[in-house]
């Protein structure tokens, strides 16, 4: 079984430590895409375990730290043998390359955030629900304007979604240049008093990776 951890572009070396299971990591080129796999005897467990999360997001890490590009693969995606891969990679070759060229020199960061919301869903009548839901709605639009595209204004491309309660959730793919003002810009969002806001990063740009050989 081969667990990918990523396709990569302009890798200087592989990182310093084993992948899933303590198995080496391994370059492998097919084609112009180039990813970074380890190999295992047997089909991962359908578990996954907290040493797994960790010891995939580590290399992801390390992979980011040394490539110009990097298309980040989710854990739990698994290939027979390199036939299978090969084909995978060959068959979105193009997309992939589309997509490196978007991430390349781009870090992710994360952003959630939602409005204090006093009323008591349990106890409204349905006018009083609706209402509710048309302030939800208005919430959304504000933080929409007020954190989520000042924030976009800094980045390269972003996705957002709308959520329950006013709650909005959004990924912004950010090039290094831009890394600083864009701490800073969320650092000002953070410190609205009439906001619940997190911002993390920086990441891998998972939510822009998108592929089967990727998620």
């Amino acid at each position: 079984m081969i667990h990918v951890y990523g396709v990569v572009e302009g890798l200087e070396e592989l990182p310093e430590l084993p992948g899933l299971d303590d198995a080496p990591l391994e370059r492998r080129r097919v084609g112009e895409l180039e990813v970074v796999l380890s190999r295992a005897a047997t089909p991962p467990s359908a578990e996954v375990t907290r040493e797994a999360v960790l010891r995939h997001a580590q290399v992801v890490e390390g992979l980011l730290a040394r490539s110009g590009a990097l298309l980040p693969a989710q854990l739990g995606r698994g290939f027979r043998d390199d036939d299978e891969l090969a084909a995978t990679l060959q068959a979105q070759a193009r997309e992939l390359g589309e997509r490196l060229e978007q991430v390349r020199g781009c870090v992710e960061f994360g952003l959630r955030a939602f409005a204090a919301d006093t009323n008591n869903a349990d106890a409204l009548t349905g006018a009083e629900y609706m209402r509710t839901r048309l302030d939800d709605l208005r919430r959304q639009d504000r933080l929409v304007a007020e954190l989520h595209e000042p924030l976009a204004s800094l980045a390269r491309q972003t996705t957002l979604h709308r959520g329950p309660g006013g709650e909005i959730r959004a990924a912004y793919l950010v090039e290094a240049q831009n890394t600083d003002a864009f701490r800073e810009a969320a650092r000002r969002a953070e410190a609205s008093p009439e906001v619940s806001v997190v911002c993390t990063g920086p990441w891998a740009a998972y939510s822009f990776a998108g592929t089967e050989a990727s998620t």
